[in-house]
């Protein structure tokens, strides 16, 4: 792990020894994800007795604030609207958006909101690894997340010019959530939850 000093972190709070990254950047920087431009892609597995199936949405929105010399300092938000989720069959679109399950009507989106990141560790002249803390909004919950991710970043080069320009960073993540936690139970009488949707769902990002 490379260790550099730092006398100020990005929230104003002393930083004896930050992770820092081997490239060109430094100072934190915020990177925008473009729902419309469809590069970052969160996919969710459910595997159920009677079914399995994988729900997709290519359209994230979001901010992260990184400092490739200071890791410690990240944080960020990313997004997702109910009615950008996919499954391959019309109808059970229609279902999950429904006031029996994830009731897009009063809650139009789920998001993530990371405070902080623990447990860095480098393991790449311009990768690392983290857990970022925050917490999960859904279907009129909060609760707190601890998820395991990869963070890689790329100086402003050729490439990344066709990308959109200016450095570039990628966030990928696997977790699990249980959709009970936040109250998504499905339609009330019924054994749809447990039998043809997982409670807990696999979910992975790449931001």
């Amino acid at each position: 792990m490379t260790v550099g000093l730092v006398a100020l972190g990005a929230l104003g709070v002393p930083h004896a020894l930050a992770t820092a990254l081997d490239v060109k950047a430094s100072g934190e920087k915020t990177f925008y994800l473009n729902p419309r431009a469809a590069n970052s892609q969160i996919t969710i597995f459910s595997r159920a007795p009677l079914e399995d199936f994988t729900t997709v949405s290519n359209r994230v929105s979001g901010e992260w604030r990184v400092d490739p010399k200071n890791l410690e300092s990240t944080r960020g938000r990313f997004a997702m609207r109910i009615e950008d989720l996919r499954t391959g069959l019309d109808v059970r679109d229609r279902d999950l958006r429904g006031p029996d399950w994830f009731d897009a009507a009063r809650f139009p989106e789920i998001k993530i909101d990371v405070g902080s990141v623990t447990n860095v560790k480098k393991t790449g002249p311009n990768t690392a690894n983290m857990t970022l803390v925050g917490v999960c909004s859904m279907h009129g919950h909060t609760n707190p997340v601890s998820l395991p991710a990869t963070l890689a970043y790329l100086d402003e080069s050729p490439l990344t010019m066709k990308l959109g320009g200016g450095d570039v960073i990628r966030i990928r993540a696997e977790f699990t959530l249980r959709l009970s936690d936040f109250g998504v139970t499905g339609p009330p009488g019924t054994e749809m939850m447990g039998f043809r949707v997982a409670n807990e769902q696999e979910v992975k990002v790449a931001l």
